[in-house]
């Protein structure tokens, strides 16, 4: 039986959101439990035609404008077994400017045996001068399958050519044990980024992709993900496997916002319908 942790006192700047997914006897996924304190607001689910039988779609929604200096986030999904679930934001989040100290934020997502899970936020926008901890954790059974990404894009809306202080991220891979099966880190500062993804045409947008699965040869959807990949002129990308037989991951540079959503979508579209048979439809934003 899925436990997610105990609900905490909220402390000044924390804000949380829990999320577990429970499977009908139907085969119907819906949520089990789930709890939400400021900035976080948990819409209702929806089923789309095209997706896969069972599945339902969340949208995330913030309260509060953006991500600002000092908060602590943290979301927590839990998928029990056979679920089928797709989680998204309502759009891109901003991540304000910061003075002197940063922001957190964790997302956490336990796959049971058989679950489908798709973690898939719009881009955060990095404003100048913003400091950001982004923590994507997962921990799946082994025939569990995650679709997960973790991407920004930079913007000053002054058009001032001014860029964000440090973006730290890491998306880590583990089995129900806690054994760590695969990591990506990096640390970014703004200038950094401005400087080297010069080097192949300025790309200010950036996204990771994890596609986490036990099931099968991971080679087909390696092919498809490089070949959607592939035929974006404007994706600067590359893909490959993940240690320890847990899946593939891929990384794309875009010049803008726009191109970043399409390469995401292309990319995970290839690997749902590699998976499933099915390809999705866009979701509405």
């Amino acid at each position: 039986m899925l436990m997610l942790e105990p609900k905490r006192e909220t402390t000044a700047g924390a804000g949380r959101a829990e999320i577990e997914f429970g499977c009908a006897p139907e085969g119907r996924t819906f949520i089990k439990r789930q709890f939400a304190c400021y900035p976080f607001h948990v819409c209702r689910p929806h089923s789309f035609a095209g997706d896969p039988e069972g599945m339902v779609t969340l949208y995330l929604q913030s309260l509060s404008g953006g991500i600002y200096e000092g908060e602590r986030l943290s979301l927590a999904i839990a998928a029990e077994a056979g679920t089928r679930a797709h989680v998204t934001s309502q759009a891109s989040t901003i991540v304000h400017s910061m003075k002197t100290g940063e922001a957190d934020l964790v997302v956490s997502i336990d796959a049971h045996e058989g679950s489908l899970v798709e973690y898939l936020p719009d881009p955060l926008i990095l404003f100048p001068g913003a400091r950001l901890s982004s923590t994507v954790k997962v921990r799946r059974h082994e025939t569990a399958t995650v679709i997960c990404a973790d991407a920004f894009l930079a913007h000053d809306p002054e058009g001032r050519d001014r860029i964000f202080d440090c973006f730290d991220s890491r998306l880590e891979v583990e089995d129900l044990e806690g054994q760590l099966l695969a990591r990506d880190r990096f640390v970014l500062t703004g200038e950094t980024h401005r400087r080297r993804a010069a080097a192949a045409g300025y790309h200010a947008a950036l996204a990771t992709v994890f596609v986490l699965t036990g099931n099968g040869d991971p080679g087909p959807i390696l092919d498809a993900v490089r070949n959607s990949l592939a035929a974006l002129p404007e994706a600067y990308a590359g893909a490959s496997l993940l240690p320890n037989g847990c899946g593939l991951w891929a990384r794309v540079l875009t010049p803008d916002g726009a191109s970043l959503r399409s390469a995401m979508h292309a990319a995970w579209a290839a690997a749902r319908e590699a998976i499933t048979g099915v390809l999705p439809r866009a979701r509405r934003k």
